[in-house]
């Protein structure tokens, strides 16, 4: 038979932000799988087995593939799909222990409090986050993207508990992960057809810089709040420039 509420967790090299993550879920969840891919350099899946998860590897490839799979080695009725710089809540655990016996939906979102330097955005881009990350195995999954699939569902409610996401701890930490987004994000932008030149990509800079920081209020967080915005602008103008790039080095050849 199997157990009402699993919690996936995909990693690589998380060492430092998985012990935190699986803490907040220990004596909670029925089940508990980490997915390591195996290119791992640390000791991400011996953390993992130690707080008595179940270890798999699988090669990541993208974000959204590697939970689809990571769904399918599941047992459990209900998956909570947890990053290994997340935390779950208090509130949140009560929340879903609650609902989960008599839900008829196929997913839930919740709430996410992003954390920029050690402090909680209230304002800007990152502030009012919501996230379908609570889905019923079988009847929901992620839709294939480089970044950030979204969920597919027939029926999706809504959750007020929140997880905590421990995304921007320093610059050194953050900016590998900004640039890989650009890059996943460019194969995003030529799958979907979308014609990028220089003008778009600092057009788009323009626009995230300007609603992060004034149309969202984004400097009422302070220096945090204003990097936050800085660091998609520069996110954003990395991403069309690279999907233009690729677009003319194709034309180019031969």
């Amino acid at each position: 038979m199997s157990s009402l509420l699993g919690v996936l967790v995909t990693a690589r090299d998380e060492a430092s932000m998985l012990p935190g993550a699986l803490a907040s879920v220990a004596a909670w969840a029925e089940e508990v799988v980490v997915v390591v891919d195996p290119r791992s350099a640390d000791r991400t899946p011996e953390i993992a087995r130690a707080a008595g998860a179940r270890v798999l590897e699988h090669r990541f490839e993208s974000s959204a593939a590697q939970c689809n799979w990571g769904l399918a080695q599941c047992t459990s009725s209900w998956v909570l799909v947890l990053d290994a710089d997340e935390r779950v809540t208090p509130s949140l655990r009560a929340e879903i222990s609650t609902c989960l016996p008599t839900a008829t939906e196929d997913a839930f979102s919740v709430a996410r409090h992003n954390f920029a330097f050690g402090r909680r955005l209230c304002w800007g881009d990152w502030a009012g986050d919501r996230i379908v990350r609570l889905l019923r195995r079988g009847r929901a999954s992620f839709t294939l993207r480089a970044v950030h699939g979204a969920v597919e569902a027939a029926s999706i409610g809504r959750l007020h508990g929140a997880l905590e996401h421990h995304t921007l701890r320093s610059l050194a930490q953050y900016l590998p992960k900004l640039e890989d987004y650009a890059r996943r994000g460019a194969a995003d932008l030529a799958a979907a057809g979308c014609m990028a030149t220089p003008g778009r990509a600092f057009a788009h800079a323009g626009w995230r810089l300007l609603r992060g920081i004034v149309l969202r209020l984004g400097c009422l967080d302070g220096w945090p709040g204003m990097a936050v915005a800085a660091l998609a602008a520069w996110g954003a103008w990395l991403k069309w420039m690279l999907a233009w790039e690729a677009a003319t080095t194709g034309q180019r050849r031969p």
